[in-house]
């Protein structure tokens, strides 16, 4: 059944396509998704008895469950057979090509078959099938056969054997069965109660249990997305939690009603239905990293509608709530335009992810402006009351300012230029980069797995590899032959110890047919008398398979273990191209292979991992420039409303913040990465709140001051607390966002008007 609200959990679609890769993007992302979902589970024991029970149990746990888009375990001769079956019908094909060079190159090169063949034939240790030998008298097929099971790349790049029907490695006195599956696309998403890695991890704690010695090893990049989200979820549910009830418990202590906290919830539940409402309805999804983002307008809304209620609730002129409205709306109107200013900036970048944030944050704040302006002003008036202890307290927070303001000239400027000399040399540290593998830290257990499974399966693979573009099929097979042959003078530099390509196993159609001209060239001339040789009466039937013989593409049927390959590795037609992948193992020097690419034509080499972190480095980057000019359209606004002086009053209150976050990073080493950069935003969008309510609030500074001060608490208490989680977005994240709030906080009545 469809879901009626699609929300996308998928991890790889946070992430910017490389700059450098944009002519291939879409072609890479389907590549990469490919493999995201891939997992492999080994289980070992002393004991092959053991293990091939345990082994079992796990797959009759999951075999036929409706999460799991395939699963391998057992190899049956069934499936050799299907190979057999395959390599011989497409035999002249899938010969090698040194094979087909001798008999293109060497007079004696039908000899050479010949006695190859005899010796299959009859030699002592001769297992090849001789079912076909009329119609194969030269057992071409044979050879394909040995090529792609005693030759293949595939068999040569890891330690697996085949026993028993199942796919096992030896290691300190252990057998070791391979266990493989690809979840469904609906199943790869974010962890919580029915995920089947959930049900995964409780058949294996099961299964040791009843199997004691047995030793698990789990790899895959969906054990990896499962164990950070389920933390992080663990992490921000428990923060979030404590966050809610404490921001609860100040309000209700300093109100002493509930009335406000309803209008505040009532305020952003209105905010954040609009903008659900507005995302769906443009992008048709909403991703789960847009609602860790835009939960800011739960920030932004909760502010308006504090704003509104202590100076309702406060202020000594006991005013109704149209006069209430009346006294801030030009406050709250300037908050509003440059919060959606900056959201607007954030819809220009290249970067998908964030212009669906961008729509998110925009929605929302409009709709807690309309509670404000329609709704709250029906509000009668009331009685002052509360805490008048605490509105003394925070009011004298204010009227500490208004000391600075009554300093000399030479101190006022002294002061500011005191600290700037403090946080410069730390923006001069600061160091502007992303790093994927600085955000994610595997837990031990997940580590040694992965440590052994990587021993085990030395399957070599880096997450390096090359996509080969082309405008058809045939083009793309062409290109890889050609580019194999560097390939092969660079494997033989040890470059890399091996490597993975389609047209090793579907050779271009020319390639195809030029082996199919040799053979007929080359085997034709003696076959009648090698036919006869071998007890037949002519080499009709061997003729006849010449002439009849019909190549294959890469969009035939396959064996299956044959299709699992090629699925892996033949992308096929992306907007009305084609492409495939070639995968190096055991690589040893990429900078080289990233040379070779360079040379080739229609070929790319994807470096996956500083790709990406370069791209997130730059579209932090372009962020920031997008909402520093923002910035500066919003001082130019300001100038026409008020005048220089002010506006640079208001303004300077939120950079100053932000250049605190930035110069505090720098000090404490820790990198400036697109998570910081996104609590940047919000200091800027929410910050210049306060200075904008100092600034207009000036004649009730002891209710502004109140105001304000909540404002920062709940949004510190919300946003702040995330930088104790373990996760390093969600902590660098939380972190930026303390650090801003809080300077912005600080600084924010110096925004007061002064006479």
């Amino acid at each position: 059944m469809a879901r009626p609200w699609p929300i996308d959990t998928s991890l790889y679609s946070v992430l910017p396509p490389a700059s450098s890769l944009k002519d291939v993007s879409d072609a890479e992302k389907k590549m990469s998704s490919q493999s995201m979902n891939q997992l492999n589970i080994l289980v070992g024991h002393e004991d092959f008895t053991i293990a091939s029970k345990a082994a079992d149990a796990l797959d009759s746990a999951f075999r036929g469950d409706a999460r799991l888009e395939s699963v391998n375990y057992r190899v049956s001769g069934e499936s050799m057979g299907e190979i057999a079956d395959f390599t011989y019908k497409y035999r002249y094909s899938l010969l090698d090509d040194s094979f087909v060079s001798t008999l293109e190159s060497d007079s004696l090169g039908s000899s050479r078959a010949r006695e190859a063949a005899l010796q299959r034939i009859y030699g002592a240790f001769g297992f090849s099938d001789m079912s076909h030998l009329e119609e194969d008298p030269y057992l071409l097929g044979a050879q394909a056969f040995d090529r792609f099971t005693l030759q293949s790349p595939l068999t040569s790049s890891n330690r697996l054997n085949l026993k028993d029907g199942r796919l096992v490695v030896s290691d300190s006195g252990r057998t070791y069965i391979l266990w493989s599956a690809k979840l469904s696309p609906d199943a790869a998403g974010f962890a919580n109660d029915e995920h089947i890695l959930a049900k995964m991890e409780t058949e294996l704690e099961a299964i040791k249990s009843k199997f004691p010695g047995l030793a698990i090893a789990k790899s895959g990049v969906p054990f990896h997305s499962y164990e950070s989200s389920k933390n992080a979820q663990k992490e921000i549910t428990w923060i979030s939690t404590v966050s809610i009830v404490l921001v609860l418990f100040l309000l209700l202590a300093l109100f002493r009603t509930f009335l406000p906290i309803a209008g505040a919830l009532f305020s952003i539940a209105f905010a954040i239905m609009a903008a659900l409402a507005a995302t769906w309805t443009l992008f048709g999804e909403i991703h789960i990293f847009t609602f860790v983002f835009g939960t800011s307008i739960i920030g932004v809304s909760i502010d308006y509608a504090i704003h509104f209620f202590t100076d309702w609730r406060y202020s000594k002129s006991n005013p109704d709530g149209r006069l209430v409205r009346k006294r801030i709306l030009k406050g709250i109107l300037l908050g509003f335009m440059t919060t959606e200013l900056g959201y607007v900036a954030l819809l220009v970048t290249p970067f998908p992810l964030l212009r669906q944030m961008a729509v998110f944050s925009l929605s929302g704040p409009a709709r807690a402006l309309l509670t404000i302006l329609l709704l709250f002003p029906i509000l009668p008036k009331t009685q002052r009351t509360g805490n008048s202890t605490v509105l003394d307290a925070i009011s004298k927070f204010a009227h500490i300012y208004d000391r600075y303001a009554t300093l000399k000239k030479p101190a006022k400027v002294l002061i500011p230029v005191a600290l700037c000399a403090m946080f410069l040399p730390g923006l001069v540290q600061l160091k502007i980069h992303t790093d994927l593998r600085n955000l994610y830290t595997m837990s031990d257990s997940l580590k040694q797995s992965e440590m052994l499974a990587g021993r085990l399966l030395d399957f070599g693979s880096t997450g390096n590899y090359f996509i080969i573009k082309g405008s058809s099929a045939e083009e793309v097979l062409q290109k890889e032959e050609a580019f194999r042959i560097a390939l092969d003078q660079a494997k033989s530099d040890s470059v890399f110890r091996q490597y993975l390509s389609v047209s090793y196993f579907v050779p271009s159609l020319k390639k195809q047919t030029a082996h199919l001209e040799t053979v007929k060239n080359r085997l034709q001339a003696d076959s009648e008398e090698f036919t006869r040789e071998l007890g037949f009466e002519s080499d009709s039937s061997f003729r006849a398979s010449l002439s009849s013989y019909t190549p294959f593409t890469p969009e035939g049927e396959f064996p299956p273990d044959w299709k699992k390959l090629l699925q892996m590795l033949w992308i096929g037609e992306v907007d009305g191209a084609y492409y495939s992948a070639i995968l190096p193992l055991h690589v040893h020097d990429a900078q080289k292979l990233s040379s070779l690419a360079q040379k080739a034509d229609g070929v790319v080499f994807i470096d996956k991992m500083p790709e990406i972190n370069q791209s997130l480095t730059h579209l932090s980057i372009i962020s920031l420039v997008l909402v520093g000019l923002t910035d500066v359209l919003v001082f130019i606004i300001f100038i026409f409303v008020y005048n220089v002086r002010e506006a640079f009053q208001v303004v300077r209150i939120p950079v100053c913040a932000s250049l605190i976050v930035a110069s505090l990073f720098g000090y404490l080493g820790i990198d400036f990465n697109f998570f910081a950069i996104v609590g940047i935003i919000l200091t800027l969008g929410i910050g210049i709140d306060y200075s904008l309510f100092f600034h207009e609030g000036s004649s009730h500074s002891s209710t502004t001051a109140l105001a304000v001060t909540l404002s920062a608490a709940t949004t510190i208490l919300s946003f702040g607390t995330l930088a104790v989680s373990h996760f390093s977005p969600v902590s660098i994240f939380g972190l930026s966002i303390f650090i801003g709030i809080l300077s912005s906080f600080v600084l924010s009545p110096l925004a007061q008007r002064r006479p």
